[in-house]
């Protein structure tokens, strides 16, 4: 997922939490299989909304701080914010159209 940028321990208040437009955030590991076929659809969601929303990768391994103050049990784990704010967390592969739904909807509401 070289396209998606990364949010980090150092960084994820300011690209996240301070962020002026929704944020899709997926919680990943090098090693998680399902994370890696995930990759496309976030890849997808990340061109497709570009402007409107951003999108960014924690990786659990290398972000721990991150990772415990989310509360992040397991990978993939999703997490929407809008204005700082958590509005929709999934855990666990998904569709990509149920990513989409919440992540436009995040998007209305920050209208």
């Amino acid at each position: 997922m070289a396209n998606i940028p990364s949010a980090t321990d150092a960084t994820f208040e300011e690209k996240v939490l301070k962020s002026d437009i929704p944020v899709l955030v997926d919680f990943t590991a090098a090693w998680c299989g399902p994370c890696k076929a995930m990759a496309p659809a976030i890849e997808d969601l990340a061109r497709e909304y570009e402007g409107e929303a951003a999108v960014y990768l924690v990786d659990i391994d290398e972000n721990p701080d991150t990772r415990h103050a989310q509360g992040i049990m397991g990978v993939p784990t999703f997490m929407i914010f809008n204005r700082g704010e958590l509005v929709e967390r999934f855990t666990g592969s998904m569709s990509r159209s149920k990513l989409a739904a919440a992540l436009e909807a995040a998007i209305e509401a920050a209208q």
